[in-house]
């Protein structure tokens, strides 16, 4: 069947112009779905994207520490400024940027050449035992490495959620849903558990049956 046929609209005011409505099936498909589809995947690309472009603008002279020795300490205090004004709510602050400034000039002299990623420089800062002589390039470096940038997690939780809250589970409790959805994700590690073992040591924290004698 090529042509559908749709019902016309009422129009309420006079000035309204009458739509001309889409008669054939496969341009309906095309207009009212495939577009629509499109939209919103180039939407959420772009938004997606923006968030990438608006944490690489607040953390991104972090990715690479050691190239910081390649800037002058204006440009480097400038960063420095815009993470803590980005990292500050109200009075309290996360970190200082005057302070942060010169721990990474020292940080970034130490580096070795295989210390490339923000990851490496953490675990550097870690085995070195420079956490307390570096505070304000320690806290930086873990917000970054562990800011959410997109919502994939979140979605892949969700689509977890649909999968083990069905209809007939829908009497759980939050803390079974919970226990459910982590085991569902971390899914590799519950494969290693040894549920023999753990079923033992279940059976003997369970409080066995108690013999009272009447006398």
């Amino acid at each position: 069947m090529d042509s559908l046929r749709l019902r016309k609209k009422k129009r309420q005011f006079d000035y309204e112009g009458e739509d001309t409505p889409v008669q054939n099936a496969k341009v309906n498909f095309k207009v009212n779905f495939y577009f629509a589809v499109l939209d919103v995947a180039i939407n959420s690309v772009l938004e997606r994207f923006q968030q990438l472009q608006q944490m690489k603008s607040v953390f991104g002279f972090l990715y690479n520490v050691k190239s910081l020795n390649g800037i002058t300490n204006t440009q480097l205090m400038e960063h420095c400024t815009k993470l803590e004004i980005a990292l500050r709510d109200g009075e309290s602050k996360d970190i200082d940027a005057t302070d942060l400034c010169h721990e990474l000039q020292a940080v970034a002299r130490l580096l070795q050449p295989d210390t490339v990623t923000c990851l490496d420089v953490l675990k550097f800062i870690c085995e070195q035992e420079l956490v307390h002589s570096v505070p304000n390039t320690f806290v930086a470096l873990r917000i970054l490495l562990t800011l959410p940038v997109t919502v994939a997690s979140g979605e892949k939780s969700l689509s977890k959620l649909k999968l083990i809250q069905t209809y007939v589970r829908s009497t759980m409790t939050v803390e079974r849903v919970v226990v459910l959805a982590m085991v569902s994700i971390e899914n590799e590690i519950a494969q290693k558990v040894d549920l023999k073992n753990l079923v033992a040591n279940f059976a003997k924290q369970r409080h066995g049956k108690h013999i009272f004698s009447y006398l």
